[in-house]
């Protein structure tokens, strides 16, 4: 069993991924587009692009990580060197000001080459630190409880960025009475996310290398032709695809819901940032909750029943503040009584989300075990590239397919027209909820159970005794 304070000091690396996905999922084309006034055509091409190159750096990081061998593990040196092409370039990414009087192009090329960078710096790190989590512990609930704490450090980091900008750095002011319409906030809301990310992955690394001697080496072969072998027997493996495509197709929902919020919350909605800082209690007791309910729940119902749960739980919560609004349910814009009654499906949401996501990354582990019975290795760094592929895709599609309908709309940067916001409400209220039956009917199929799971243990286990 693992300790408390090994759960602890490995989750601290969460931590960084959750204030990058925070930012990159809610502010990033909000900033360029809205702020800066990058077209929102070219916001959306360059998280696209920089989404392409990820779709290389991820599996090519997974690759080199299965396969390294120091004195440091398999994982460890990737994790120490990764804080600093995070903290640069994620700094770098705003700060960019309205009054640099940059062209079009510029903005584009800084906006793709930080993102890009970015997010690269977080795959160094991401990917080896879900892996070694995965290969610390084979049981399957154990692995629930360790991603669980791992994933409750991403979501309450994740709150602390959006607290920060809501309540420290979005502060109204009489030239910017919408604080988070204010470029300057946004260079040091960046700069404090950047030290938080450096110092969370320095310590999860530092304090976790002493578990190194616990892990396996890697005895196969690093030619080509045998890389490429065995990458096709984890990829190609029917628990792996069905996982993969899964999570793409909820990642592509769930990423346009959420990169279109601030506008809908700004635009629609009318809310100033005090008032949008209200919804981070929810977000913040709801990470709680799912920490407490997702291992229960999990041994009651196993994996794929809970995470089918979760995503139509969502689907059906999601149209609640659309369908409210046009039944003239709901009070005033920007009222505060408006922001209380949006509370309430946002409840429902967060919890579900945050327990989904819980529960999704524990499957990997299991799925690597069942590729280790099939190859005889360990490819967890393989299998987790598609995690970290998968939750990039969360945020990059939802900011393209977002940029896209700005685009579509011609949509104003200064004083959107109420048609404009409301093609965005229903984009938000109906088209991403709709998209949800799809990973929902994947996941169905979906077979690797605890029982399948023990018998694969069972069966490696007499191989490497024969």
């Amino acid at each position: 069993m693992l300790s408390t304070k090994f759960k602890f000091n490995y989750s601290v690396g969460g931590i960084a991924n959750g204030i990058k996905t925070d930012t990159f999922t809610f502010f990033l084309l909000f900033f360029y587009s809205r702020v800066i006034g990058l077209d929102p055509l070219l916001a959306s091409s360059a998280i696209a692009l920089a989404l392409l190159i990820d779709s290389f750096t991820d599996p090519i990081m997974g690759v080199i990580s299965d396969r390294t061998n120091t004195k440091y593990g398999r994982r460890h040196p990737f994790m120490f060197f990764s804080f600093i092409p995070i903290s640069i370039f994620y700094v770098l990414l705003f700060t960019p000001q309205s009054d640099w009087e940059l062209t079009q192009n510029q903005l584009f090329w800084w906006m793709f080459l930080c993102a890009t960078l970015t997010r690269v710096g977080m795959t160094l790190f991401d990917v080896p630190h879900r892996s070694f989590g995965a290969e610390i512990s084979k049981d399957y609930d154990e692995r629930t409880k360790l991603f669980s704490w791992r994933e409750l450090f991403s979501w309450v980091a994740g709150i602390s960025n959006a607290f920060l900008a809501y309540f420290i750095f979005f502060r109204s002011t009489p030239d910017y009475p919408l604080g988070q319409l204010n470029p300057e906030a946004y260079f040091s809301l960046a700069l404090t996310g950047g030290f938080l990310m450096a110092s969370a992955v320095l310590f999860s690394s530092l304090t976790t290398r002493h578990e190194i001697k616990n892990l396996s080496d890697w005895k196969g072969s690093i030619a080509l032709s045998d890389i490429i072998n065995e990458l096709l027997v984890a990829i190609t493996n029917k628990s792996f695809l069905l996982f993969f495509f899964g999570n793409l197709t909820l990642s592509i929902s769930w990423g346009l819901l959420n990169n279109l919020s601030l506008f809908i919350n700004t635009d629609f909605w009318g809310l100033k940032g005090s008032q949008i800082s209200i919804f981070l209690f929810v977000y913040l007791v709801t990470a709680f909750i799912a920490f407490a309910l997702t291992p229960r729940l999990v041994a009651l119902l196993d994996k794929r029943k809970l995470v089918i749960f979760c995503v139509f739980g969502v689907a059906v919560a999601c149209p609640f503040a659309f369908i409210s609004f046009n039944l003239g349910l709901t009070p005033d814009k920007g009222s505060t009584g408006l922001v209380l009654f949006l509370c309430l499906p946002l409840f429902f949401i967060s919890t579900l989300s945050i327990m989904g996501n819980m529960t999704r990354d524990s499957m990997i582990g299991d799925i690597a075990d069942e590729v280790e019975l099939q190859s005889g290795k360990r490819q967890e760094g393989v299998l987790y590239s598609a995690v970290s592929f998968v939750q990039k895709v969360n945020t990059a599609i939802g900011s393209i397919t977002g940029g896209l309908v700005l685009s579509y709309l011609n949509y104003s940067t200064d004083n959107p027209t109420f048609e404009q916001t409301y093609s965005l409400f229903f984009v938000q209220g109906v088209v991403g909820p709709t998209l949800l039956i799809i990973p929902i009917f994947i996941f169905y199929f979906y077979g690797l159970d605890r029982n399948k799971h023990s018998e694969i243990l069972i069966k490696i286990k007499q191989k490497s005794s024969n």
